[in-house]
């Protein structure tokens, strides 16, 4: 009895909270609306049933989506080896200060660096396709080499000294100490550089003239006054962006569940 009370409760908060979340997103495409018409100009503030009718219009284009496969892939790209690089060197970094003091003059330099800056001195150097990802992977790598090295020194010294006074191995200290305290710091770098590398990349395609692209096709719609698949595009960005969040998220929760078994 009282394991079904809780289930139906959880059901329950879990229906509030889609209902309440449709709620505000309704408010807000109410809003758009009213805007549009207030406007009474598809130019300059297309509506939003304008714009769901423009995605399914570029969705009967098999173009439509090699766009956004090719994006998808430079994301993934420069955020994979950015995470990969940066949890792998800023743990070394965390653990060794001279590495660290070697590193952080090019991770600080990198870190200030306009976006456009970077964009325009890769493209010098590499062709248009792949600057998105070279640029996506110089912007998120110093996101998670600061957020590895910050989880390596907040790891708790009392273990550490713990583990020297029985002589653990240094593996396991890794393993078993460094790691647990990273993990939470990983997450966060993860989840900031997600959404970063959508951003960074489809400013990069368009700067870089990348094809084929979503922001490239953003570029073309507002050269030929298409606001209504400018927003269109938009609203597919934001979609995918929101998608991979979400795959993100129960991703992590899956494995801390796993893991807490």
């Amino acid at each position: 009895m009282m394991i079904s009370t809780f289930l139906d409760n959880k059901l329950n908060k879990q229906f509030q909270k889609v209902i309440k979340n449709i709620a505000i997103a309704l408010f807000w495409v109410a809003l758009w609306a009213l805007a549009a018409q207030w406007v009474n100009s598809p130019l300059v503030l297309p509506a939003p049933l304008a714009t769901l009718q423009g995605v399914f219009v570029l969705a009967g284009d098999f173009k439509f989506f090699v766009s956004i496969g090719s994006t998808l892939f430079r994301v993934f790209g420069g955020v994979l080896i950015s995470v990969l690089l940066g949890y792998g060197l800023g743990l070394i970094g965390g653990l060794y200060h001279p590495f660290y003091e070697v590193m952080n003059p090019f991770v600080s330099t990198i870190r200030s660096l306009p976006v456009v800056s970077v964009i325009i001195l890769i493209n010098l150097w590499v062709v248009s396709g792949v600057v998105p990802l070279i640029v996506t992977f110089l912007v998120c790598f110093p996101v998670t080499w600061t957020n590895v090295v910050q989880g390596v020194r907040s790891t708790d010294p009392k273990l550490l000294q713990m583990a020297k006074i029985y002589n653990v191995d240094q593996k396991k200290i890794i393993r078993n100490i460094y790691m647990p305290s990273i993990k939470p710091y990983a997450i966060s770098a993860l989840m900031n550089v997600i959404g970063l590398g959508w951003k960074v990349t489809v400013t990069a395609e368009v700067l870089a003239n990348a094809l084929p692209s979503i922001g490239m096709n953003l570029y073309y719609t507002k050269i030929y006054l298409e606001t209504d698949l400018l927003f269109s595009w938009t609203l597919v960005i934001v979609i995918c962006s929101l998608i991979i969040e979400k795959v993100t998220l129960y991703m992590i929760a899956r494995n801390n569940r796993k893991g807490a078994v």
